[in-house]
């Protein structure tokens, strides 16, 4: 009795430090999201999303896009706190953080371990980083269905309901996750595979299950919608989600597949090694899971390459499946590596050392211009220190042991796939001290948004004495990330610079327009606006050079501030 007693209470103790685990992973994960949140000025796509839902915190009637669930939860930080980059961004940091929390929920499925090392994976994964810290993401719609899943598997139809109608206010990201899980499910079907056993689950939840779920959806979907009937036009922004989604397949974006594919490798290197690893050894054994979890990660990745309006973010399904695989074979090397074995401690430094050199190299390569000959022995002293710790592990298996030359060669290379994968978080992130380029980025980035409020400050208190009290207009730039710089100003819009009689105070317009009118009666300065990183004209030695320092040939776009001469304090002195 004593004994088994003994033994249901050191369970409970591993139980309890797992939990702490998972707290710590969403921990993190929360702290990396609202890091700097605020201080990245937001670009014209992010602004758009965040002006519907300041006009929703004054009450005015707007039409919302597609993503009211966004647009609603902003609204309300908007109303109850202040707006500003960091309330715009919150909500997707918040749920991009409760996305760790996802494993804890198939933990029985994918094993504890496992799970906590998906968690971590979440938590500091460089594409989730990046799309939790954009306004208007797509991680809503990621982290609801996931949880919707979840909640499906646990035959909690009452919250599945509630989820399936919150999730169908996330706007158009949704279809393609749902279209992504119902190809894997053919395809894991079809390969005899069964991962989420209805044995277990119940794939077909009855008459009254479904009654529940259609009818808690259809609630949740009236309540939440409309803000609680307040806010009326979230029902038909939720509803046009699926015709903007399907008219993404008549309309093209800019962004190859090639270019996503190489976002896809080089944000999540040490994912994809892990996770082939993983699909080899899962279909020589036929491992059930790692056979669902590949077919779900080719069918999202084969989806978001097809789609003709595609954006990086749109990997963010593929992502799932891809950290649940890493997770998987990362867990199999867990296994204790030490034991008395210091030959495998050997090893790994000796890898981690090898691979230390080779990146050096590779660093020289991409960062330092090199003569012709220099730059092809830089080339073959990489492509050499690769070779030589290869040799080097096929002789210690050879002669010593194949278990110590494995595992050492394995936790090498893992000590600095490591490092360079939370390199690129910080990057993603746009964590950095300097500015950096990300592939995930939605649009065009906002150059000196701080200049120019500051000097319409500074301008502002000269002529009356406090901040904002300025009357700007806005002449013939479409700029939403303008329109969400100038909030607190008083700011109307007109076409093209054409005053008539009008003489405002402050005009911003672009730099192609000059006259000598405006010139003598207002004073000028450029300043840069949007910035565009020049992606399809990068060079290879540009792209070598963005893996490490994230810097790329760009283009910018100026805009000018015209301010009244009658503003400035030196035009006091001279009357």
């Amino acid at each position: 009795m004593q004994e088994k007693f003994k033994t249901m209470s050191d369970t409970n103790q591993v139980n309890k430090q797992e939990f702490y685990l998972f707290v710590l992973a969403f921990g993190i994960a929360l702290f990396l999201r609202l890091l700097r949140l605020g201080e990245l000025p937001l670009g014209d796509i992010e602004s758009s999303w965040a002006l519907q839902a300041l006009d929703l915190s004054k009450g005015l009637r707007t039409g919302m896009g597609s993503q009211p669930a966004y647009v609603i939860f902003t609204g309300l930080l908007f109303y109850v706190f202040q707006a500003g980059n960091l309330a715009a961004r919150f909500v997707p940091a918040f749920f991009g953080a409760i996305l760790t929390v996802i494993p804890y929920q198939f933990r029985n499925k994918l094993g504890t371990r496992t799970a906590v090392i998906l968690a971590f994976f979440l938590a500091f994964d460089p594409g989730f980083l990046a799309i939790s810290r954009t306004a208007g993401s797509p991680v809503l719609a990621v982290t609801t269905l996931l949880f919707l899943f979840a909640a499906w598997n646990k035959r909690n139809y009452g919250t599945a309901g509630k989820l399936a109608g919150f999730a169908l206010l996330t706007g158009p990201f949704l279809w393609p996750g749902i279209l992504g899980l119902l190809f894997a499910k053919l395809i894991s079907n079809g390969l005899g595979v069964t991962v989420f056993s209805s044995e277990q689950t119940g794939d077909n939840p009855g008459r009254a299950g479904w009654i529940k779920i259609i009818s808690y959806a259809l609630i949740t979907y009236v309540l939440a919608g409309s803000l609680f009937l307040l806010a009326s036009g979230g029902l038909s922004a939720g509803v046009a989600s699926l015709p903007e989604y399907l008219g993404g397949f008549i309309n093209f974006s800019d962004i190859t597949a090639a270019r996503m594919l190489f976002a896809l490798v080089t944000y999540e290197l040490l994912a994809v090694l892990l996770a082939a690893a993983a699909i080899v050894r899962g279909f020589i054994v036929r491992d059930s899971l790692v056979i669902s979890m590949g077919s779900w990660f080719i069918s999202a990745l084969v989806f978001s390459l097809v789609y003709p309006s595609r954006q990086v973010s749109d990997l963010a399904w593929s992502l799932i499946p891809l950290l649940v695989l890493a997770s998987i074979e990362l867990e199999k090397h867990l296994s204790p590596i030490i034991e008395g074995k210091w030959e495998t401690i050997s090893m790994m430094i000796f890898t981690a050392a090898i691979l230390g050199f080779a990146t050096l190299n590779y660093f020289a390569i991409a960062l330092t211009p090199l003569d012709p000959a220099a730059l092809q022995l830089r080339w073959y002293i990489l492509i050499g220190s690769l070779g030589l710790l290869l040799v080097s592990i096929a002789m210690v298996g050879f002669g010593w042991s194949i278990s110590t030359a494995v595992q050492g060669g394995i936790w090498g290379s893992l000590m600095v796939m490591v490092f360079c994968s939370l390199s690129m978080s910080a990057a993603a992130a746009e964590l950095k001290t300097n500015p950096t380029y990300e592939l995930w980025n939605p649009g065009p980035y906002i150059g000196q948004q701080k200049t120019l409020i500051n000097q319409l400050n500074d301008l502002s208190r000269w002529k009356k004495g406090t901040n904002t009290t300025l009357e700007v207009t806005i002449a013939g730039v479409k700029s939403p990330a303008l329109l969400w710089t100038l909030r607190d100003w008083k700011v109307s819009i007109l076409d093209d610079l054409n005053l008539a009689n009008n003489s405002p105070e402050v005009v911003v317009a672009t730099d192609q327009f000059s006259s000598t009118q405006i010139e003598s009666v207002y004073r000028g300065q450029d300043f840069t606006w949007r910035v565009y990183p020049a992606w399809d004209q990068g060079l290879t030695a540009d792209w070598l050079k963005w893996t490490i320092i994230h810097e790329f040939p760009k283009s910018e776009e100026k805009l000018i501030l015209w301010v009244r001469s009658d503003i400035f304090i030196d035009s006091q002195n001279n009357q």
